[in-house]
C-alpha cells in the first residue's frame, strides 16, 4: 500500500480557509411549529432576536433561519394571533438538528371559531342565532365526566332531572325532547321522561361539541323546538403525529377513575382510529354525607376508518358503549331503596361521505346511522325484598342526503332529504318478590315512529351589508304503538319555516334577528308507556296533542381581537305544550296546556389582556308561564350569573370560576322552590411539552351544600372535590 502523504503548506491553507468561510457562512435553524396536537401551524411569526428581522412558518408549519454568527445564543420569538407567545434560546455552538416549537391556543373569540350548525364550515359571527362552540382544548382542561357536564357553563345551559350521571341538557328553560342530541350526525334519543342525556359518549372521544340555542327544526327536523347540542368526534391527526394517546383522570368526590387510550394510524389518504375509555366512580360524597345509588360504570370502545383524497371522503364510525349498575339518587336517600340501571347499551354505527366534484360547484353529502340499543331499570326495595323491573329496547336508525351549491361567493343553497326511525321498541315491566316472578306486563310493544323531511335553505350575502338565511320544511311524521293491547295509530304532516338576518353595522359590531316555526310529536313514551321509571311511576297519554312553537330571537355581538360581548332577547311560543304533572305522591302522567311561553334576556362577554390574562363570564334572566292560566312551567331555571378569570405564567395556568344561582321561587307543576346559591371552583394546569398535559381542578371549593334545581327529588349537589388529569401522547 502506498504510504499517505502528509498535506503541505498550501494545502493547510487551503483547509483553513475552507474552515473559516463555513464560519463565515453562519448556521442554518430549521424545524416546525405545531399546536399541542402536533398540528402544523402556518403563518405563525417568527422574530429573530431584536433586530427586528421575521419569517413565518409555511403551510406544513415548517421554517428556516439563516444566522450569520456561528457562536453564542440567538433568542427566537414565536407569535400567533390565536396562541399564546412561545420564546426559545438556542446555542449555536451546538445548534439543534431540527427545533419543533409548539404552541398553546388562547380560548378563541367568537369570530375566530368555525361552526358547523348550517350543515357546512361558517365563521359563527355570519349565523343569525346564539351559539357557542366548547373546544376540545377545553374539554381536556375542565375534565368533565360526560357532554351534559362538558357544556353547563355554557350560555342558557343547563340540566334537568334528580342528579347523578344520567342528567339530561336544558337550553333555555327547554329540555326533554325539545333538545335535538347529534353525535356524528347521528340523533341520540331514549324513553326515559328526562329525555337523552348522551352520558354514555366519553367526553375524551370529542372534537367540539356545538350549542345552538334556537329552534333549528328546518336543518334537522323534530326536536328541535329548544336547539340543538351536536358532538363531533375526534380527528385522526396528520400523518407524524403521535401513534399514542393516553388519558388518566380521577376525582375524591366519588373516588372516580377515568383512563383510556387511542392509536392513531394515517398513511396516504387513509387513517385508522381505534380508542378505548373507561370510567367507574362510587357514590360521591355531599356535605350532608354520602348520596346513595350515585355510582357507575361505562366500558366505551370506538373505531374510525376514514378515507379522504381530493375533492372526496368516507367515514365509518362506530361507538360501543356498556354502562353498568348506573345509579340513580333520590333525595330521601334510604338505604333501603335503591334505583339503578344494572345494565345500558350502546350500539351506533354512523357512514358518511361526502363529494365535492361531482357537479361542478356544488356538494354533495350522505350519511346513515344504526343504533340497536337496550337497557333495564331495577328499583329494589329491601323490604319483602321486592324488586321492579323495566326493559327497554329499540333501534334507532336514520339517514340524510342533501346537496349544497354555491354559484358565487355571495350565494349558497342547500336541498336536502332525511329519515328519522325507531323501530322494535317493546317496554317491559316485571315485579320480582321473594326471588320469584309475581307480576309481569308489556304497557308497549311494536312501537314505530318514523320522521320524514324535505327541506330547503338559501343564505344570500349580495344585500349591503346583510346577510340572509332562510329555509323551509316539510315533514310527514307517523306514529304507531301497540298499548295495553289496544293499537293506536297516528300520522300527520307538518310545515316549518325559518327566516334570520345578519348585519355587520361596523368592523366590530354585528346584529342579527331571526323568526323561525318547529314542531314535535308526542313520543312513544309520552304517548303509550304506563309503569316504573326512574323516579316513581308514569302514566302515558295517548291523547297528547303535537307541540307548535313559534320562536323569535334577536342580538348583539361586539367583536375585536381581545373583546367579545353578546347579548340577545328571545321569546319561544308553544301551542299545546306537553308538561309533566303530579298524580298524588306516587305517579306522574302528561297533558297538554293551552299555550307555553318562554321569554328570556343572555348576556356573554371574554376580555384578553395582553395574551396573560382573560376574564369572560355570562348571565341569563327566564322567566316560563302558560298565557292562559299563569301557571308557571317545568324545567325554566332562575336567573345565573358565571364569571370566570385566567391567568397564564409561562406554561402555566390557573383559573377562577364562580357560579351564582338565584332562588326558585315560582316552580313548575312537577317541581319545588329551591333556595339561592353559589358555588366556587378553581381550575389549574401546566404543559410541560406538546406530549405531556397535567391539569387540577377543585369543585365547590368552599364545600357548600345546595341543590342544582328545582326537581323535587334531587340529592345534595356534591361537595368538595379534587380532580387530576394527565394526558400524555407519543
Amino acid at each position: 500500500m502506498r504510504p499517505m502523504k502528509k498535506p503541505g503548506p498550501s494545502s493547510c491553507l487551503f483547509i483553513l480557509a475552507a474552515l473559516a468561510a463555513a464560519r463565515l457562512g453562519g448556521t442554518e435553524i430549521r424545524g416546525t411549529v405545531m399546536d399541542i396536537y402536533d398540528q402544523p401551524l402556518a403563518g405563525v411569526r417568527i422574530l429573530v432576536g431584536t433586530n427586528g428581522r421575521s419569517v413565518a412558518s409555511d403551510e406544513k408549519g415548517g421554517f428556516a433561519i439563516r444566522v450569520d454568527a456561528a457562536r453564542g445564543v440567538l433568542q427566537l420569538f414565536f407569535s400567533s394571533p390565536l396562541h399564546y407567545e412561545e420564546k426559545r434560546s438556542i446555542s449555536l455552538d451546538k445548534p439543534p438538528r431540527r427545533l419543533n416549537v409548539f404552541l398553546i391556543p388562547l380560548r378563541l373569540l367568537r369570530e375566530d371559531v368555525t361552526v358547523t350548525a348550517l350543515n357546512e364550515p361558517e365563521k359563527a359571527l355570519s349565523v343569525p342565532f346564539a351559539q357557542n362552540v366548547v373546544s376540545r382544548l377545553a374539554i381536556a382542561e375542565n375534565q368533565p365526566e360526560t357532554i351534559v357536564q362538558a357544556v353547563q357553563n355554557s350560555p342558557g345551559v343547563g340540566f334537568i332531572g334528580k342528579g347523578g350521571v344520567s342528567v339530561t341538557p336544558s337550553i333555555r328553560g327547554l329540555a326533554r325532547r325539545r333538545i335535538l342530541l347529534l353525535a356524528g350526525g347521528a340523533r341520540i334519543t331514549s324513553d326515559r321522561s328526562a329525555g337523552a342525556s348522551a352520558q354514555f359518549y366519553p367526553p375524551e372521544l370529542v372534537q367540539r361539541i356545538e350549542v345552538v340555542r334556537s329552534a333549528a327544526s328546518v336543518i334537522y327536523g323534530s326536536d328541535a323546538i329548544g336547539g340543538v347540542i351536536q358532538i363531533i368526534p375526534r380527528d385522526v391527526p396528520d400523518a407524524g403525529s403521535p401513534l399514542v394517546a393516553l388519558n388518566l383522570g380521577g376525582n375524591s368526590a366519588e373516588r372516580k377513575v377515568n383512563g383510556g387510550f387511542s392509536l392513531d394510524k394515517k398513511a396516504g389518504p387513509w387513517s385508522l382510529r381505534a380508542a378505548m375509555q373507561v370510567s367507574r366512580a362510587g357514590d360521591y360524597s355531599s356535605p350532608a354525607g354520602r348520596v346513595l345509588n350515585s355510582g357507575f360504570s361505562y366500558y366505551t370502545g370506538n373505531l374510525v376508518l376514514a378515507y379522504e383524497t381530493g375533492p372526496r371522503s368516507f367515514s365509518l364510525n362506530f361507538l360501543k358503549s356498556a354502562g353498568r349498575d348506573v345509579g340513580k339518587p333520590e333525595r330521601a336517600n334510604d338505604p333501603a331503596v335503591a334505583s339503578f340501571y344494572p345494565e345500558e347499551n350502546i350500539n351506533l354505527l354512523t357512514v358518511a361521505y361526502r363529494d365535492d366534484a361531482l357537479v361542478a360547484g356544488g356538494s354533495l353529502n350522505l350519511s346513515f346511522f344504526l343504533n340497536p340499543n337496550d337497557y333495564e331499570l331495577d328499583k329494589v326495595k329491601k323490604a319483602g325484598p321486592q324488586v321492579e323491573i323495566a326493559k327497554n329496547r329499540a333501534v334507532d336508525f336514520g339517514g340524510r342526503a342533501f346537496w349544497r351549491k354555491s354559484p358565487n361567493s355571495r350565494l349558497s343553497c342547500q336541498l336536502g332529504i332525511d329519515y328519522f326511525g325507531r323501530a322494535g321498541v317493546d317496554m317491559t315491566n316485571e315485579t320480582w318478590k321473594a326471588g320469584r316472578l309475581s307480576g309481569s306486563a308489556q304497557p308497549l310493544r311494536q312501537g314505530r315512529r318514523g320522521d320524514l323531511g324535505v327541506y330547503a335553505t338559501i343564505d344570500y350575502s349580495g344585500l349591503a351589508a346583510c346577510d340572509l338565511l332562510a329555509g323551509a320544511r316539510l315533514g310527514a311524521f307517523s306514529r304507531q304503538a301497540v298499548s295495553d293491547g289496544v293499537p293506536f295509530e297516528k300520522s300527520q304532516l307538518a310545515p316549518a319555516f325559518f327566516l334570520g338576518v345578519t348585519r355587520k353595522i361596523k368592523d366590530s359590531l354585528t346584529v342579527f334577528f331571526n323568526a323561525s316555526t318547529a314542531f314535535r310529536m308526542p313520543s312513544l313514551s309520552e304517548a303509550f308507556y304506563t309503569g316504573i321509571s326512574g323516579r316513581s311511576s308514569i302514566v302515558g297519554n295517548p291523547g297528547l296533542e303535537p307541540e307548535r312553537s313559534l320562536n323569535l330571537d334577536t342580538g348583539v355581538r361586539i367583536h375585536r381581537r381581545t373583546v367579545f360581548v353578546g347579548v340577545y332577547l328571545f321569546q319561544c311560543s308553544i301551542r299545546s305544550m306537553i308538561e309533566k304533572f303530579p298524580l298524588g305522591d306516587a305517579a306522574y302522567t302528561y297533558d297538554n296546556i293551552e299555550h307555553g311561553r318562554i321569554r328570556g334576556l343572555e348576556m356573554e362577554f371574554q376580555l384578553t389582556v395582553a395574551k396573560k390574562l382573560e376574564f369572560f363570564g355570562n348571565a341569563f334572566v327566564y322567566r316560563g308561564a302558560s298565557t292562559v292560566s299563569g301557571q308557571y312551567l317545568n324545567d325554566v331555571p332562575s336567573a345565573k350569573l358565571f364569571l370566570g378569570a385566567r391567568l397564564w405564567l409561562g406554561r402555566f395556568w390557573g383559573e377562577w370560576d364562580w357560579l351564582g344561582s338565584a332562588a326558585v321561587t315560582h316552580p313548575g307543576p312537577a317541581e319545588i322552590a329551591v333556595p339561592a346559591y353559589a358555588v366556587h371552583d378553581l381550575k389549574a394546569g401546566y404543559y410541560f411539552s406538546n406530549r405531556l398535559f397535567l391539569s387540577l381542578k377543585i369543585a365547590n371549593l368552599l364545600d357548600r351544600s345546595y341543590f342544582a334545581n328545582a326537581d323535587p327529588d334531587i340529592p345534595p349537589a356534591r361537595g368538595l372535590d379534587l380532580s387530576l388529569g394527565l394526558n400524555l401522547n407519543y
